[in-house]
């Protein structure tokens, strides 16, 4: 009787035990690390261990720090006061360093507590900064001539370099301002070791941009350009390379042979001022960089432009390396009267099956948006007189998402069954804007209509979500 009262006693301990304050506390640090910081600062009240343990976090992050009702300068000034608190305990050289910094800010806050702020954070030898200014304040010197930046993410309308500009170790570069024409060249000087650079671009009024990168692995260009608009990369070790906005004129890599994945997501824009002839050509000119890529995403309108070449198949290399394939709509271009309910457009399909035929080893291919089939779009019927090689030998996976499994989607499914000979897997995602999501059985009446269709292979498994 006394050995199983004091079991019950021990088991009661137990149970009231106080776990987390026991953590250790490299690890509530990591959790400190995922909540916002007002939320880790409220945490002193809660255990007099974690009273001062807040200020010691290597990670500060005053992102989206607005309230849904914001109240304008009041507020500002609040968090003004807020962050000025939680720096004041890292005005101490001794203090830990800082592994990241990240703020959100416009012209409201007072530019010279926002320089000192940076000034603070720099000193405790910050290695990731992350800025999102509105306000075009000038930042501190010691900014541009770090020995512990590894990421530097600015947003900005205009960015000023000083004379002076040097990062020993910066690894990530992210951009989102507009350029002029010493900008990029100068920050990739002065980065030695740069692995990645993105570039949100606004350079209507640029004509050329040259980037040079040694080291540079991963590159990703998006935003608003010209027609004219001339890029040159020297990086023999790129290996990723990522490009978002219209076709420019001149797209020129040294060597593209390290090249594994690339993205062309071409939109239409001011591209209909050039003639037909010559989009399909510097279309051709662009998609021969990625002639060693082994997954491939593009756009709709990227497969449109291809086909404005004459015998564009002819124009094209044969995509020996590549396995994978995902075509998207470029949907902010091809919304016609629908806005964002019009996905893929119906001749986008003939367009693609013949693009396989450059494709001899594909293995894996996304449709990562479903097709707007509606009155007004007509009806597309495929036949394929010559089967593409990939389809006979390589092709096992295949994926099409946000579908609305209409009839134009049905027989895309059912030519694909019927003549990629070796296909293992189709994995099937129906859009949340399909009228079969309101019935319960949605998955269960997609499944068998498609185990219906003539298959040429009896290997394949199906899988709705």
């Amino acid at each position: 009787m006394i050995l199983r009262s004091h079991a019950k006693r021990q088991r009661e301990r137990e149970r009231d035990r106080d776990r987390i304050s026991e953590l250790p506390e490299p690890l509530i640090h990591h959790i400190f690390s995922l909540l916002p910081i007002k939320s880790v600062v409220s945490t002193s009240i809660l255990f007099t261990k974690w009273r001062y343990l807040w200020t010691s976090i290597p990670i500060l992050d005053f992102h989206n720090w607005r309230s849904q009702k914001y109240s304008g300068a009041k507020e500002t000034n609040a968090f003004m006061g807020f962050v000025d608190r939680v720096l004041s305990f890292r005005q101490d050289l001794h203090s830990p360093n800082i592994k990241k910094f990240c703020l959100d800010f416009d012209y409201t806050f007072d530019n010279s507590r926002v320089r000192e702020w940076i000034f603070t954070v720099m000193r405790h030898k910050v290695e990731e900064l992350v800025l999102s200014d509105r306000s075009g304040s000038m930042y501190p010197l010691c900014l541009f001539t770090s020995e512990s930046l590894t990421m530097l993410e600015i947003s900005k309308s205009y960015l000023e370099l000083p004379a002076s500009v040097y990062f020993l170790k910066l690894k990530i570069l992210r951009l989102g301002v507009k350029f002029w024409d010493q900008l990029i060249p100068k920050l990739l000087s002065a980065s030695p070791v740069l692995e990645e650079l993105n570039l949100q671009v606004c350079a209507r009024d640029m004509q050329y941009l040259s980037i040079f990168g040694p080291n540079l692995k991963r590159l990703f260009i998006n935003g608003l350009i010209n027609q004219n608009f001339n890029i040159q990369i020297d990086a023999p070790n790129l290996q990723s390379l990522k490009y978002s906005s219209i076709l420019m004129k001149e797209f020129v890599q040294h060597n593209f042979s390290t090249l594994h994945d690339a993205e062309a997501i071409l939109s239409r824009s001011a591209n209909r001022l050039r003639e037909r002839g010559v989009l399909g050509y510097l279309a051709t000119k662009l998609f021969h960089n990625f002639s060693y890529v082994k997954r491939l995403a593009i756009s709709d309108y990227s497969l449109k432009l291809l086909t404005y070449q004459d015998r564009f198949l002819k124009s094209l290399p044969s995509f020996y390396n590549l396995i994978h394939l995902e075509i998207r709509s470029a949907r902010l271009e091809f919304a016609y009267k629908f806005g964002d309910e019009c996905s893929l457009q119906c001749w986008v399909v003939g367009k693609l099956l013949n693009f396989l035929h450059v494709l001899p080893n594909l293995e894996s291919l996304t449709v990562a948006d479903g097709f707007c089939y509606y009155e007004l779009c007509p009806y597309y019927y495929w036949s394929l007189d010559l089967i593409p090689q990939c389809m006979l030998f390589h092709l096992k996976t295949i994926e099409f998402r946000g579908f609305f499994w209409n009839l134009f989607e049905k027989d895309l499914v059912r030519l694909f069954l019927k003549n990629a000979i070796v296909l293992q897997t189709v994995r099937i995602t129906i859009s949340d804007r399909s009228f079969y999501l309101p019935t319960t059985d949605y998955k269960k009446i997609v499944l068998d209509e498609i185990v219906s269709y003539p298959r040429g292979s009896a290997d394949c498994v199906f899988h709705v979500y």
